[in-house]
């Protein structure tokens, strides 16, 4: 026997074995969300947490294990909620509802690693997390302190190394932090190889986020604070917007966050709960931004603000995607919103965002098509949460 040969053959002997199949949707439509079309009459096998196979529904399913019928139904990715603040009532809740994954933007992180930890370890119903614990903020009052009251930026470089430290994901920005210290959390952020991400403080300007690289903007905060009458309802006596305020000043803005790759989570459907009376302007004013927002390719992500009063877990989400469309997205984009923009934001599309062989099966079965009517994001059958079926719950919309 040559040395070659004795080689391969313990190599082999060495290579772990293939896991085992255990669950099979037999005879189901894929919703495949990065080309906006669905594939029909496919069998999606899945072995532990990761699908192995996406074959023709003709192919013999492996004997022994466990088949749901997708005949007639529709396979998409999990969905993503990418603005929350959760509590762990919430957990269940958004699993039984689609989302497989949720971004918490401000936290105990005491309460969120062990959520996550036992989420992982299979003891706790939720979605995979990823969390930044406590938000950095400015004072509110002259005696307000605290680690993640940020008034110098010595504050807050020792505020980002502590969480570091942690193994938050990210670091979250809140109001009321002065330009100074803000660069600074950039910068120190950098350092530690954490995105920053959320709000942009008044002294900051939108531009410079941008420019010194925050990850996401949140809710409307791509706006201007000079520029929010766009969002108010407009009367032939009102007072014309400034003029940094115009069209073509604010293409320019956009063409920075576009050229710096900011991505935007506009939470546009929370607006209803916090400014209900000025929601119909709100969301006019969005949806006449949508055609500069896509012809500068920005990237949008979906998020809810889980955690304010009266923003219901999961039911929200499935609101917002109907008001992406409702905005000028189609049903396809809507739904990339929330499932592989979330793996490409993460870093993740190895293993997250669409389905096929390797990937997480975090998966949600429907009985209509998302792509025909976003609304059909409600229709689910089952929830398959990292290979594991989980029992659905009704959804209704509020």
């Amino acid at each position: 026997m040559t040395k070659g040969i004795t080689v391969l053959l313990v190599a082999l002997a060495c290579a772990p074995a293939r896991p085992e199949p255990t669950l099979a949707i037999s005879n189901v439509t894929i919703v495949d969300v990065a080309a906006g079309r669905t594939i029909p009459d496919r069998t999606v096998t899945i072995a532990g947490r990761h699908i192995v196979s996406v074959s023709d529904a003709a192919a013999t399913v492996p004997q022994g294990i466990d088949v749901v019928d997708g005949r007639g139904k529709y396979l998409m990715p999990g969905l993503w909620d990418m603005h929350v603040h959760l509590d762990s009532a919430d957990l269940p809740a958004l699993v039984a509802l689609g989302i497989t994954g949720a971004r918490d933007m401000g936290g105990d992180l005491e309460e969120l690693l062990a959520w996550r930890g036992r989420i992982a370890a299979g003891d706790l119903t939720g979605p995979r997390l990823v969390i930044a614990g406590p938000a950095l903020r400015g004072p509110r009052s002259p005696s307000d302190s605290g680690p993640w009251v940020i008034r110098w930026p010595w504050q807050g470089i020792a505020a980002v190394d502590s969480l570091a430290a942690r193994h938050v994901d990210f670091i979250k920005i809140h109001e009321g932090i002065f330009d100074d210290a803000y660069r600074d959390i950039a910068v120190q952020a950098k350092l530690r190889h954490l995105p920053f991400a959320g709000h942009v403080p008044a002294g900051v300007g939108v531009g410079e986020a941008a420019e010194v690289g925050q990850r996401s903007i949140e809710h409307l905060e791509f706006v201007p604070d000079a520029c929010l009458g766009r969002f108010a309802e407009r009367s032939p006596s009102a007072a014309p917007l400034p003029a940094q305020c115009d069209e073509a000043t604010f293409d320019s803005l956009l063409g920075v966050l576009a050229g710096h790759h900011t991505w935007l989570c506009p939470t546009i459907g929370s607006f209803r709960i916090f400014a209900p009376k000025q929601f119909p302007a709100i969301f006019a004013g969005f949806k006449d931004l949508m055609p500069l927002l896509q012809a500068h390719h920005i990237d949008l992500l979906a998020g809810t603000d889980l955690g304010s009063r009266g923003i219901i877990p999961g039911v929200s989400l499935h609101d917002e995607l109907a008001l992406l469309v409702d905005a000028g997205l189609t049903p396809a984009e809507a739904l990339r919103t929330a499932t592989l923009n979330p793996a490409r934001f993460l870093g993740a599309t190895d293993s997250l965002g669409t389905i096929e062989p390797g990937k997480i099966a975090d998966l949600v079965l429907l009985a209509a098509d998302p792509l025909a009517d976003i609304h059909n994001t409600r229709s689910i059958v089952a929830v398959i949460r990292a290979g594991k079926v989980q029992p659905p719950r009704p959804l209704h919309s509020p």
